[in-house]
């Protein structure tokens, strides 16, 4: 169960203000359990919507934060350790000495970006669907399909490459794919290496004529870790003004 969290803000000055999200205690809520909802799932236990920020930028992250109240929501690890910023014009503590404010978040981190990966890879064939494998004019392997989480909702933005090449491709908003590889890689590599924050890697072994692939990633329970997000020591920024050569 989610409790609020005291926010502290300390104003310097009239500019921009910067902030952190921690995770000082875990929480053992499990998202995959959640039913879905509109902006991501609902916590029958805290009995609250969990927005899913996975996929957000820092902006709309921000604007989230500064629209008050309490939120729950789900992080990957990178964005926990990213600094956000409001701008002085839409700063909600512009004319507070030293201000408080309640906010409890519910974040599920997942692997920081560029983090090194440990997580075993599964090797599966697909055979799926009845679209088949087409050849092109210069003689390259066309594969497609869509990469999926449990839940049967796309995995927008997850990396399918050709082991041992630089062939790669990326999932689309709705997690279809198309990847081109030239019969002489084909002949080397047959396998594709599917990979994406917070799931574990899988392999699918290829073949000439292969149906259309329908990929499921399993979440990496070892990469994610469930807490209260505390928004901690927002602080305004001074500017100072370069000083003026005696020669000028």
């Amino acid at each position: 169960m989610c409790t609020p969290i005291h926010v502290c803000s300390l104003r310097l000055n009239t500019e921009p203000m910067y902030f952190k999200l921690r995770i000082p205690e875990p929480c053992h809520e499990d998202w995959s359990q959640m039913t879905l909802s509109e902006q991501g799932r609902f916590c029958s236990s805290c009995e609250k919507e969990v927005i899913d920020f996975t996929q957000l930028t820092r902006k709309q992250i921000a604007d989230k934060v500064q629209s008050g109240g309490q939120l729950c929501g789900r992080y990957r690890k990178d964005q926990l350790d990213t600094t956000y910023f409001i701008p002085e014009e839409k700063s909600p503590f512009k004319h507070l000495g030293i201000a408080a404010a309640f906010t409890s978040l519910l974040a599920l981190c997942e692997p920081v970006l560029g983090q090194e990966n440990n997580s075993k890879s599964n090797t599966e064939l697909i055979t799926q669907e009845n679209q088949i494998t087409t050849v092109d004019t210069i003689n390259n392997y066309i594969f497609s399909g869509i990469i999926l989480a449990e839940d049967s909702l796309p995995l927008p933005g997850a990396n399918i490459h050709l082991k041992d090449s630089s062939i790669g491709a990326i999932a689309d908003f709705d997690g279809h794919f198309s990847i081109s590889i030239p019969s002489e890689y084909f002949k080397e590599s047959r396998k594709l290496l599917i990979t994406f924050l917070g799931y574990e890697d899988k392999e699918v072994l290829l073949s000439a004529n292969m149906p259309k692939m329908n990929i499921i990633l399993k979440e990496d329970p070892s990469m994610m870790e469930l807490g209260v997000v505390v928004v901690g020591q927002t602080i305004e920024v001074k500017k100072t003004k370069k000083p003026r050569s005696k020669h000028q």
